[in-house]
């Protein structure tokens, strides 16, 4: 399906990846900038819940940044270790952390769509499915080709500078 250059318009924000730095980015961007959240979209190349081999491992400080965005963690299903035991070369070194568990283990796939869903429940826009083919940077901002369409995404130029809301970027003159 294609998306009308109306709609790609609206977003000064794009998000390459609806993982958890990527969700995260768009949280930390909508609780601090609220005025933006409308203007955030997150592409994602699969669809959700998607399939991770790998576990997810949350140390402290991760747990505790979710919490300042007003996410509880206990809402996804979880194993916890009170020890992280780090091996290389035939050295390791152990770490406990006083009176709590020193890492919350996580399937991923459940961990990044609860993630997901947090975000759109608080106005992020996400498009799944759809891979991203090419960023062209050009002199008003960049456009993210797909296989959806383009997704140009803008900034306004005054006196050598791009500047989005309130972040300036310095320019060459």
């Amino acid at each position: 399906m294609e998306t009308s250059n109306r709609d790609m318009l609206r977003h000064d924000i794009l998000i390459i990846g609806g993982g958890p730095s990527g969700l995260s980015t768009a949280l930390h961007l909508a609780k601090f900038a609220p005025h933006l959240t409308k203007r955030i979209l997150i592409l994602e190349r699969e669809h959700y819940p998607r399939l991770k081999l790998c576990a997810g491992g949350l140390v402290v400080d991760a747990e505790r940044i979710l919490e300042r965005l007003g996410l509880n963690v206990n809402e996804v299903p979880y194993v916890d270790s009170d020890e992280i035991r780090f091996d290389f070369a035939g050295k390791g070194l152990s770490v406990r952390v006083p009176k709590r568990h020193a890492l919350r283990v996580i399937r991923r796939d459940e961990f990044d769509h609860w993630l997901a869903q947090k975000a759109v429940s608080r106005g992020i826009e996400i498009r799944e499915g759809i891979t991203v083919k090419k960023i062209s940077p050009d002199e008003d901002g960049v456009t993210v080709e797909t296989d959806q369409g383009r997704f140009p995404c803008r900034h306004r130029r005054r006196r050598g500078r791009l500047e989005g809301h309130h972040t300036p970027l310095r320019l060459p003159e």
